[in-house]
């Protein structure tokens, strides 16, 4: 004979709403704060276990017949969790790297820029490209995500990413072709 929690996944493996409901229900405030005690910002934690209880619900019916959903929950929670960390260090490695490589270029890149305005220039042609071409580019190079990362977080495939880069440092190239030296 089953006993509820075998009952309770089963319902869960079968896509009851209201089995999800109340799991989220139980668990949602205390995840949250779970989740805050790692990255001390409530609405990344509360997004964060958003974003947990999406793919629990996209993948409850692969979910073991004897697993703890509590468990499973709290460890997504904190892999999930550490993986954010783990990607903020990543953007600030990058930023930093581009400031300091900025820093040592800029002297001999900005002495043969005769305009003033270059940098202007740059984000109208950034802001020139077709909205989704500009929002993977800007993912790329301003955040520092890797064209898979770019797919799984716009739900596209990584030949779409590297399309729309092709596209777009093509048109970038185009636009700001009396700035670059070619040697």
């Amino acid at each position: 004979m089953e006993d509820q929690s075998d009952i309770f996944v089963s319902r869960l493996r079968n896509k009851d709403k209201d089995a999800f409901e109340i799991v989220f229900n139980d668990h949602y405030k205390s995840l949250c704060g779970y989740a805050n005690k790692y990255l001390d910002e409530f609405e990344v934690a509360e997004e964060i276990v958003q974003e947990v209880f999406v793919k629990f619900w996209e993948k409850c019916e692969s979910i073991a017949p004897d697993s703890s959903i509590k468990s499973y929950l709290y460890r997504s929670v904190h892999n999930t969790c550490l993986n954010h960390i783990k990607h903020l260090k990543v953007r600030d490695n990058y930023r930093q790297h581009i400031l300091v490589k900025m820093e040592t270029e800029s002297h001999n890149f900005f002495d043969d820029v005769e305009d003033t305005n270059l940098e202007q220039k740059i984000y109208d042609a950034i802001d020139s490209l077709p909205p989704q071409c500009r929002k993977i580019f800007k993912l790329s190079r301003f955040e520092g995500l890797k064209y898979q990362e770019i797919a799984d977080h716009l739900g596209l495939s990584i030949k779409t990413i590297e399309v729309q880069m092709g596209k777009a440092l093509k048109v970038l190239r185009e636009k700001l072709k009396v700035y670059i030296r070619t040697a």
